[in-house]
């Protein structure tokens, strides 16, 4: 048995869908299991989140920050049922499956990893990462262009399926980095920043604020613009912000950042 976690519903979706689509050529189909994680880990708090209480603790930050949109809706009534039952999920894989993990460069996705490597730690598993930008590059891409996604969920179905064929026997992880990752989850868990954002190849916690001065450019660029000149709504300022800034943060924090 093969299970594949990926971090988004919508990503482990469009795995799901190419594996169906293409199931005649895909040897061992039925052994095959996908995990999407409903969460985004590049915002919110993750202090302690391997532990119950710190798992409620991001859920009641979450309803008491979230604008009172869709988000907080999701946040109210779904989220933390949502998060418990991905945990139950990987739990609840057997010990003889190999556990698949796939992630991009960004600090969501990082550290959806190094979470879910903690959660594995006792475990007997064997365990293979796939770095879905370095996959791409190597797999998929014409040879002359060098292209780094955002996220994991910016790769087409075909992507997704041509990495998956072409990883299948690639090394499974070391103790070594293994040990490395979950140290990396040990310091982030202790850290009671909100957000975290991709630099120098490495995720770093930063304060809610770090967006501010950005948003703030951009919101001036916007306002020299006739239409905009006496008022603006929040929404223009997320998608420009989501649409320029080249870190995966998602619209939910930047929803709840343009609005506070």
């Amino acid at each position: 048995m093969n299970v594949h976690i990926l971090f988004g519903q919508s990503t482990a979706g469009g795995l799901k869908w190419a594996i169906r689509e293409n199931r005649e050529n895909i040897k061992s189909v039925h052994n095959i299991k996908i995990i999407g994680s409903p969460d985004h880990f590049a915002g919110g708090p993750i202090f302690h989140l391997d532990t119950d209480s710190g798992i409620a603790n991001r859920t009641k930050w979450f309803k008491d920050h979230m604008p009172k949109n869709e988000f907080h809706d999701y946040y109210e009534k779904e989220y933390e049922e949502r998060f418990r039952e991905t945990i139950q999920e990987i739990e609840a894989i057997p010990e003889d499956a190999l556990i698949t993990i796939w992630h991009a460069e960004n600090a969501a996705e990082k550290t959806g990893l190094s979470f879910v490597l903690k959660l594995l730690a006792d475990r007997k598993n064997e365990i293979l990462i796939i770095n879905s930008n370095e996959s791409y590059n190597k797999f998929c891409k014409h040879p002359d262009i060098y292209y780094v996604s955002l996220h994991t969920g910016e790769l087409s179905q075909e992507n997704l399926l041509t990495i998956l064929e072409k990883t299948k026997g690639n090394k499974t992880l070391s103790t070594e980095l293994y040990k490395q990752l979950v140290d990396e989850w040990n310091e982030l868990r202790s850290s009671k920043d909100v957000l975290r954002v991709w630099e120098n190849s490495q995720i770093k916690s930063v304060e809610a604020e770090y967006l501010d001065s950005f948003m703030i450019e951009l919101a001036i660029e916007l306002h020299e613009k006739p239409v905009n000149q006496h008022f603006m709504k929040a929404a223009r300022l997320v998608g420009e912000v989501l649409g320029r800034y080249e870190q995966y943060i998602g619209d939910a924090f930047i929803e709840y950042d343009c609005c506070t």
